[in-house]
């Protein structure tokens, strides 16, 4: 567990661990929640991966460095991308 940090979230292998925490974690809220949360999971994997990666940009302190927030971006993109598809392809293979 030490080797897992906000920066560690900024590469590539980082992006994809991102990507299934944060889609774990939307089907644990359906689950709990239920019928509230009801067509919401790509959204809700959208929001929430803005806010890991929001985290994440104010711990490594990307803030005010252009090239440092772009690498936060990147990486946001690409768990954000790999979230809501993996959400997606969950859903039409259950329904």
């Amino acid at each position: 567990m030490d080797d897992i940090t906000f920066a560690s979230l900024l590469t590539a292998a980082g992006a994809g661990v991102a990507a299934a925490l944060v889609t774990s974690t939307v089907e644990l809220l359906k689950r709990v929640i239920g019928d509230a949360l009801a067509g919401q999971g790509a959204r809700l994997a959208f929001a929430l991966s803005a806010g890991l990666y929001l985290l994440a940009a104010i711990a490594t302190e990307a803030w005010p460095v252009p090239d440092e927030l772009l690498v936060v971006f990147v990486a946001w993109l690409t768990c954000a991308s790999a979230a809501v598809g993996i959400h997606r392809t969950v859903e039409r293979a259950v329904g």
